[in-house]
Protein backbone atom coordinates (compact mmCIF):
# COMPACT_ATOMS: atom_id res chain seq x y z
CA UNK A 1 0.00 0.00 0.00
CA UNK A 2 2.41 2.48 0.69
CA UNK A 3 4.63 1.60 -2.12
CA UNK A 4 1.92 2.85 -4.69
CA UNK A 5 0.36 5.77 -2.30
CA UNK A 6 0.50 9.25 -3.53
CA UNK A 7 3.88 11.06 -2.53
CA UNK A 8 1.65 13.96 -1.56
CA UNK A 9 0.39 12.06 1.30
CA UNK A 10 1.11 13.98 5.06
CA UNK A 11 2.54 11.59 7.51
CA UNK A 12 -0.72 11.24 9.62
CA UNK A 13 -2.36 10.43 6.81
CA UNK A 14 -0.37 7.77 5.52
CA UNK A 15 -0.07 6.59 9.06
CA UNK A 16 -3.96 6.42 8.82
CA UNK A 17 -4.29 4.40 5.61
CA UNK A 18 -1.98 1.91 6.70
CA UNK A 19 -4.15 1.37 9.30
CA UNK A 20 -7.46 1.18 7.38
CA UNK A 21 -5.68 -0.38 4.82
CA UNK A 22 -4.55 -3.52 8.09
CA UNK A 23 -8.27 -3.41 8.44
CA UNK A 24 -9.23 -4.31 5.12
CA UNK A 25 -10.17 -7.05 2.74
CA UNK A 26 -6.94 -7.95 0.75
CA UNK A 27 -9.18 -8.71 -2.15
CA UNK A 28 -12.00 -6.04 -2.18
CA UNK A 29 -9.66 -3.65 -0.49
CA UNK A 30 -13.07 -2.51 1.70
CA UNK A 31 -12.25 -1.80 5.35
CA UNK A 32 -14.39 -4.34 7.63
CA UNK A 33 -14.10 -2.27 10.86
CA UNK A 34 -16.29 0.83 11.27
CA UNK A 35 -14.19 3.75 11.22
CA UNK A 36 -15.45 5.32 14.47
CA UNK A 37 -14.59 2.07 16.45
CA UNK A 38 -11.97 2.38 19.85
CA UNK A 39 -9.93 -0.27 17.60
CA UNK A 40 -9.23 1.77 14.85
CA UNK A 41 -9.64 5.17 16.87
CA UNK A 42 -6.57 4.41 19.10
CA UNK A 43 -4.61 2.80 16.21
CA UNK A 44 -4.76 5.98 14.19
CA UNK A 45 -3.65 8.20 17.07
CA UNK A 46 -6.26 11.13 16.18
CA UNK A 47 -9.47 12.57 17.16
CA UNK A 48 -12.54 11.72 15.72
CA UNK A 49 -12.65 15.19 13.91
CA UNK A 50 -9.07 14.71 12.85
CA UNK A 51 -9.98 11.03 11.34
CA UNK A 52 -12.61 12.54 9.10
CA UNK A 53 -10.73 15.23 7.68
CA UNK A 54 -7.74 12.60 7.44
CA UNK A 55 -10.53 10.53 5.49
CA UNK A 56 -11.53 13.44 3.20
CA UNK A 57 -7.86 14.25 2.37
CA UNK A 58 -7.14 11.06 1.72
CA UNK A 59 -10.83 10.85 -0.81
CA UNK A 60 -9.59 14.13 -2.57
CA UNK A 61 -5.79 12.62 -3.25
CA UNK A 62 -7.01 9.53 -4.39
CA UNK A 63 -5.89 6.83 -1.95
CA UNK A 64 -9.16 6.43 -0.56
CA UNK A 65 -13.04 6.43 -1.76
CA UNK A 66 -16.08 6.11 0.06
CA UNK A 67 -17.59 2.97 -0.70
CA UNK A 68 -21.23 3.31 1.33
CA UNK A 69 -22.51 5.66 3.08
CA UNK A 70 -22.98 4.73 6.94
CA UNK A 71 -26.73 4.34 7.39
CA UNK A 72 -28.55 3.49 10.83
CA UNK A 73 -27.99 -0.18 10.51
CA UNK A 74 -25.14 -0.31 9.06
CA UNK A 75 -21.71 0.87 8.78
CA UNK A 76 -19.64 3.55 6.12
CA UNK A 77 -17.28 1.62 3.98
CA UNK A 78 -14.09 2.67 2.50
CA UNK A 79 -11.98 1.18 0.03
CA UNK A 80 -8.05 1.59 -0.30
CA UNK A 81 -7.32 2.29 -3.91
CA UNK A 82 -4.43 1.99 -6.23
CA UNK A 83 -2.49 5.05 -7.26
CA UNK A 84 -4.13 6.58 -10.31
CA UNK A 85 -0.59 6.72 -12.10
CA UNK A 86 -2.97 8.99 -15.33
CA UNK A 87 -4.69 11.32 -13.23
CA UNK A 88 -1.79 12.18 -11.38
CA UNK A 89 0.31 12.58 -14.31
CA UNK A 90 3.37 10.05 -12.80
CA UNK A 91 4.77 7.90 -16.09
CA UNK A 92 3.34 4.42 -16.05
CA UNK A 93 6.49 2.39 -14.72
CA UNK A 94 7.50 -0.41 -12.27
CA UNK A 95 7.69 0.40 -8.86
CA UNK A 96 11.22 1.00 -7.68
CA UNK A 97 12.81 -2.60 -6.64
CA UNK A 98 14.45 -2.93 -2.90
CA UNK A 99 18.06 -2.27 -2.23
CA UNK A 100 19.49 -5.49 -3.40
CA UNK A 101 17.54 -6.75 -5.52
CA UNK A 102 18.98 -7.49 -9.21
CA UNK A 103 16.66 -5.37 -11.59
CA UNK A 104 18.47 -7.49 -14.58
CA UNK A 105 19.23 -11.19 -15.41
CA UNK A 106 22.52 -11.46 -13.76
CA UNK A 107 23.50 -14.06 -16.64
CA UNK A 108 26.04 -17.28 -15.73
CA UNK A 109 28.18 -16.92 -12.56
CA UNK A 110 31.84 -16.03 -12.94
CA UNK A 111 33.32 -19.67 -12.25
CA UNK A 112 35.98 -18.14 -10.65
CA UNK A 113 34.52 -16.13 -8.31
CA UNK A 114 31.51 -18.70 -7.62
CA UNK A 115 32.21 -20.56 -4.48
CA UNK A 116 31.33 -24.76 -4.04
CA UNK A 117 29.65 -26.20 -1.43
CA UNK A 118 31.70 -28.90 0.11
CA UNK A 119 30.96 -31.93 -0.92
CA UNK A 120 29.73 -34.35 2.02
CA UNK A 121 32.27 -37.31 2.70
CA UNK A 122 31.12 -40.13 1.14
CA UNK A 123 29.12 -43.10 3.89
CA UNK A 124 32.17 -45.35 3.78
CA UNK A 125 34.66 -42.79 4.84
CA UNK A 126 32.19 -41.76 8.10
CA UNK A 127 32.36 -45.77 8.70
CA UNK A 128 35.95 -45.89 9.01
CA UNK A 129 37.54 -47.47 12.04
CA UNK A 130 33.59 -48.42 13.51
CA UNK A 131 34.78 -52.04 13.78
CA UNK A 132 37.54 -51.28 15.91
CA UNK A 133 35.23 -49.15 18.53
CA UNK A 134 33.09 -52.15 18.29
CA UNK A 135 35.61 -54.26 19.08
CA UNK A 136 37.17 -52.50 21.94
CA UNK A 137 33.30 -51.74 23.29
CA UNK A 138 32.96 -53.49 26.07
CA UNK A 139 28.85 -53.64 25.68
CA UNK A 140 28.28 -54.37 22.27
CA UNK A 141 24.46 -53.94 21.70
CA UNK A 142 22.08 -52.25 19.05
CA UNK A 143 24.58 -51.90 16.66
CA UNK A 144 22.54 -49.72 14.09
CA UNK A 145 22.17 -47.11 16.29
CA UNK A 146 25.94 -47.42 17.60
CA UNK A 147 27.14 -46.72 13.43
CA UNK A 148 24.94 -44.00 13.15
CA UNK A 149 25.85 -42.27 16.14
CA UNK A 150 29.61 -43.28 14.63
CA UNK A 151 29.00 -41.64 11.98
CA UNK A 152 27.50 -38.15 13.81
CA UNK A 153 30.73 -38.54 15.77
CA UNK A 154 33.29 -38.25 12.27
CA UNK A 155 31.20 -35.32 11.08
CA UNK A 156 31.41 -33.31 13.90
CA UNK A 157 35.20 -34.02 13.58
CA UNK A 158 35.97 -36.70 16.11
CA UNK A 159 38.91 -38.96 15.05
CA UNK A 160 37.97 -42.41 14.68
CA UNK A 161 41.25 -43.35 16.55
CA UNK A 162 40.75 -41.05 19.11
CA UNK A 163 37.39 -42.64 19.77
CA UNK A 164 38.55 -45.92 20.01
CA UNK A 165 41.63 -45.02 21.98
CA UNK A 166 39.07 -43.83 24.63
CA UNK A 167 36.56 -46.97 24.42
CA UNK A 168 39.83 -48.64 25.41
CA UNK A 169 40.73 -46.43 28.50
CA UNK A 170 36.55 -46.68 29.74
CA UNK A 171 36.83 -50.56 29.23
CA UNK A 172 39.97 -50.81 31.40
CA UNK A 173 38.30 -48.57 33.78
CA UNK A 174 34.86 -50.15 33.90
CA UNK A 175 37.18 -53.73 34.50
CA UNK A 176 38.79 -52.00 37.32
CA UNK A 177 35.43 -50.95 39.15
CA UNK A 178 33.52 -54.31 38.34
CA UNK A 179 30.88 -52.54 36.72
CA UNK A 180 28.08 -54.59 35.80
CA UNK A 181 27.61 -54.71 32.33
CA UNK A 182 23.80 -53.46 32.65
CA UNK A 183 25.35 -50.37 34.14
CA UNK A 184 28.04 -49.78 31.03
CA UNK A 185 26.01 -47.43 28.42
CA UNK A 186 25.07 -48.24 25.40
CA UNK A 187 27.31 -47.34 22.85
CA UNK A 188 25.36 -45.09 20.49
CA UNK A 189 24.60 -42.97 23.88
CA UNK A 190 28.37 -43.26 24.84
CA UNK A 191 28.76 -41.82 21.25
CA UNK A 192 25.90 -39.56 21.48
CA UNK A 193 27.31 -38.13 24.55
CA UNK A 194 31.12 -37.40 23.20
CA UNK A 195 32.29 -39.67 25.95
CA UNK A 196 35.28 -39.94 24.25
CA UNK A 197 36.22 -36.11 25.15
CA UNK A 198 35.96 -37.11 29.09
CA UNK A 199 39.02 -36.69 31.15
CA UNK A 200 40.78 -39.88 32.16
CA UNK A 201 39.80 -40.83 35.69
CA UNK A 202 43.05 -41.56 37.48
CA UNK A 203 43.87 -45.12 38.60
CA UNK A 204 43.82 -45.08 42.20
CA UNK A 205 47.24 -46.03 43.78
CA UNK A 206 47.58 -49.38 45.99
CA UNK A 207 47.82 -47.97 49.74
CA UNK A 208 51.12 -49.93 51.72
CA UNK A 209 50.44 -52.13 54.19
CA UNK A 210 51.94 -51.59 57.84
CA UNK A 211 53.53 -54.52 59.50
CA UNK A 212 50.91 -56.78 61.29
CA UNK A 213 48.09 -55.26 59.40
CA UNK A 214 47.76 -58.33 56.93
CA UNK A 215 45.28 -60.61 56.77
CA UNK A 216 45.05 -63.22 59.89
CA UNK A 217 46.25 -66.67 58.78
CA UNK A 218 44.47 -68.38 61.23
CA UNK A 219 40.46 -67.69 60.81
CA UNK A 220 40.06 -68.23 64.57
CA UNK A 221 41.86 -65.16 65.37
CA UNK A 222 39.17 -62.87 63.19
CA UNK A 223 37.25 -60.51 65.03
CA UNK A 224 39.35 -60.13 68.01
CA UNK A 225 40.65 -56.54 67.31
Amino acid sequence: MLDHAPASLTHREAWVLGVLARDANDTTRLTFTPIEDPMIMRRARVSRPQLYAVLNALVEKGALERATAGQKNSRAKYRILPLDRQRLGIPDTDPPQRPGTPDTDPGPADPETTQTAPKKPPASDLLEGFDEFWAAYPRRIAKAPARAAWSKAIKRGAMPADITAAATRAAAQWRRQNTETKFIPHPATWLNGERYDDEPEPTPASQPQLPGTGRYADPAERGIF
